[in-house]
Protein backbone atom coordinates (compact mmCIF):
# COMPACT_ATOMS: atom_id res chain seq x y z
CA UNK A 1 0.00 0.00 0.00
CA UNK A 2 1.42 3.52 -1.14
CA UNK A 3 0.86 6.53 1.01
CA UNK A 4 1.28 9.83 -1.11
CA UNK A 5 4.42 10.19 -3.41
CA UNK A 6 4.35 9.35 -7.45
CA UNK A 7 2.41 6.39 -8.31
CA UNK A 8 -0.39 6.98 -5.57
CA UNK A 9 -3.90 6.61 -6.90
CA UNK A 10 -5.51 10.26 -5.22
CA UNK A 11 -7.89 12.73 -6.71
CA UNK A 12 -6.52 15.90 -7.57
CA UNK A 13 -3.49 18.01 -6.90
CA UNK A 14 -6.07 19.92 -4.37
CA UNK A 15 -7.52 16.84 -2.81
CA UNK A 16 -10.70 17.21 -4.85
CA UNK A 17 -12.11 13.54 -6.12
CA UNK A 18 -14.21 13.16 -9.20
CA UNK A 19 -18.06 12.29 -9.27
CA UNK A 20 -20.11 11.36 -11.46
CA UNK A 21 -23.72 11.96 -11.52
CA UNK A 22 -26.48 11.34 -14.12
CA UNK A 23 -23.29 10.33 -16.38
CA UNK A 24 -21.73 13.76 -16.01
CA UNK A 25 -18.48 14.04 -14.42
CA UNK A 26 -17.86 16.84 -11.88
CA UNK A 27 -14.34 17.87 -10.94
CA UNK A 28 -15.57 17.74 -7.09
CA UNK A 29 -18.09 16.04 -5.24
CA UNK A 30 -18.80 19.87 -3.79
CA UNK A 31 -19.38 21.18 -7.39
CA UNK A 32 -21.45 18.08 -8.26
CA UNK A 33 -23.45 19.08 -4.93
CA UNK A 34 -23.41 22.11 -6.19
CA UNK A 35 -25.05 21.31 -9.68
CA UNK A 36 -27.85 19.20 -7.82
CA UNK A 37 -28.74 21.74 -5.81
CA UNK A 38 -28.71 24.50 -9.08
CA UNK A 39 -30.84 21.86 -10.67
CA UNK A 40 -33.53 21.21 -8.36
CA UNK A 41 -34.22 25.24 -8.25
CA UNK A 42 -34.25 25.24 -12.33
CA UNK A 43 -37.02 22.47 -11.71
CA UNK A 44 -38.61 24.79 -9.02
CA UNK A 45 -38.36 27.74 -11.91
CA UNK A 46 -36.32 29.67 -9.32
CA UNK A 47 -33.06 30.10 -12.08
CA UNK A 48 -33.12 29.11 -16.34
CA UNK A 49 -31.00 27.91 -18.78
CA UNK A 50 -28.41 26.06 -16.56
CA UNK A 51 -25.19 24.80 -18.37
CA UNK A 52 -22.07 23.12 -17.41
CA UNK A 53 -18.39 24.64 -18.40
CA UNK A 54 -19.41 27.45 -20.57
CA UNK A 55 -16.19 29.08 -21.96
CA UNK A 56 -15.31 32.63 -22.10
CA UNK A 57 -12.64 34.50 -24.17
CA UNK A 58 -10.67 36.49 -21.78
CA UNK A 59 -7.31 37.11 -23.77
CA UNK A 60 -7.91 37.21 -27.87
CA UNK A 61 -5.00 35.59 -29.47
CA UNK A 62 -1.84 38.13 -30.65
CA UNK A 63 -0.74 37.86 -34.45
CA UNK A 64 1.84 39.52 -36.05
CA UNK A 65 1.78 39.74 -40.41
CA UNK A 66 4.66 38.05 -41.59
CA UNK A 67 6.21 38.59 -45.36
CA UNK A 68 6.80 35.99 -47.26
CA UNK A 69 8.56 36.30 -51.09
CA UNK A 70 6.66 34.88 -54.09
CA UNK A 71 7.96 34.84 -57.77
CA UNK A 72 6.22 37.21 -58.79
CA UNK A 73 4.94 39.38 -55.75
CA UNK A 74 5.13 39.75 -51.74
CA UNK A 75 1.99 37.51 -49.67
CA UNK A 76 1.51 38.53 -46.48
CA UNK A 77 0.44 35.69 -43.94
CA UNK A 78 -1.40 36.08 -40.52
CA UNK A 79 0.90 34.22 -37.65
CA UNK A 80 0.12 33.49 -34.21
CA UNK A 81 2.35 34.62 -31.69
CA UNK A 82 0.38 33.84 -28.71
CA UNK A 83 -2.66 31.69 -28.46
CA UNK A 84 -5.54 33.15 -26.49
CA UNK A 85 -6.86 32.67 -23.21
CA UNK A 86 -10.01 31.61 -21.74
CA UNK A 87 -12.20 31.14 -18.45
CA UNK A 88 -14.17 28.59 -18.33
CA UNK A 89 -17.17 28.90 -15.73
CA UNK A 90 -18.31 25.83 -13.91
CA UNK A 91 -21.71 27.00 -14.53
CA UNK A 92 -23.94 29.40 -15.89
CA UNK A 93 -27.56 30.56 -15.25
CA UNK A 94 -30.35 33.13 -15.30
CA UNK A 95 -31.38 34.23 -11.98
CA UNK A 96 -34.18 37.10 -11.55
CA UNK A 97 -33.45 38.16 -15.32
CA UNK A 98 -29.73 38.28 -14.37
CA UNK A 99 -26.87 36.27 -15.73
CA UNK A 100 -25.05 34.36 -13.84
CA UNK A 101 -21.65 33.21 -14.25
CA UNK A 102 -20.47 30.55 -10.92
CA UNK A 103 -17.32 28.76 -9.97
CA UNK A 104 -17.19 26.41 -7.30
CA UNK A 105 -13.97 26.64 -5.06
CA UNK A 106 -12.39 25.20 -2.28
CA UNK A 107 -10.53 27.61 0.53
CA UNK A 108 -7.06 26.45 -1.11
CA UNK A 109 -7.40 26.69 -4.88
CA UNK A 110 -9.11 29.73 -4.64
CA UNK A 111 -5.90 31.47 -4.13
CA UNK A 112 -3.08 29.48 -6.27
CA UNK A 113 -2.37 29.56 -9.46
CA UNK A 114 -3.82 31.47 -12.06
CA UNK A 115 -6.97 31.44 -11.02
CA UNK A 116 -6.87 35.12 -9.20
CA UNK A 117 -5.99 36.13 -12.43
CA UNK A 118 -8.49 34.70 -14.89
CA UNK A 119 -11.24 35.74 -11.96
CA UNK A 120 -10.11 39.48 -12.40
CA UNK A 121 -9.66 39.04 -16.63
CA UNK A 122 -13.36 38.42 -16.30
CA UNK A 123 -14.64 40.85 -13.58
CA UNK A 124 -13.19 43.29 -16.54
CA UNK A 125 -14.94 41.21 -19.02
CA UNK A 126 -18.57 41.43 -17.18
CA UNK A 127 -17.64 45.62 -16.23
CA UNK A 128 -17.33 46.37 -20.07
CA UNK A 129 -20.79 44.27 -20.79
CA UNK A 130 -22.65 45.57 -18.28
CA UNK A 131 -21.58 49.42 -19.10
CA UNK A 132 -22.82 48.45 -22.75
CA UNK A 133 -26.04 47.78 -21.01
CA UNK A 134 -27.13 44.64 -22.69
CA UNK A 135 -28.46 43.07 -19.69
CA UNK A 136 -26.66 42.42 -16.32
CA UNK A 137 -23.88 40.05 -15.69
CA UNK A 138 -22.56 38.97 -12.36
CA UNK A 139 -19.72 36.46 -11.30
CA UNK A 140 -20.46 34.74 -8.65
CA UNK A 141 -17.96 32.29 -6.26
CA UNK A 142 -19.10 29.33 -4.02
CA UNK A 143 -16.24 28.39 -1.56
CA UNK A 144 -16.03 25.99 0.52
CA UNK A 145 -15.04 26.75 3.93
CA UNK A 146 -15.09 24.13 7.13
CA UNK A 147 -18.17 22.20 6.20
CA UNK A 148 -20.05 24.64 4.53
CA UNK A 149 -20.53 26.78 1.11
CA UNK A 150 -19.92 30.27 1.01
CA UNK A 151 -21.56 32.08 -1.53
CA UNK A 152 -21.03 35.62 -2.82
CA UNK A 153 -21.43 37.70 -5.90
CA UNK A 154 -18.43 39.93 -6.67
CA UNK A 155 -18.92 42.94 -7.51
CA UNK A 156 -17.31 44.67 -10.85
Amino acid sequence: MRFGGWGAKSGNKFGARKSVYKGIEFDSTVERQRYMYLECQEQKGEISCLRRQVRFLIIPKLTRMVAKQLKTKVRYDERVVELPAYYTSDFCYIENGVYVMEDVKNGYSQEIRDYPLRRKLMMQKIKAHNMKGRGQWIFRESVLKGKGLVIKDLKT
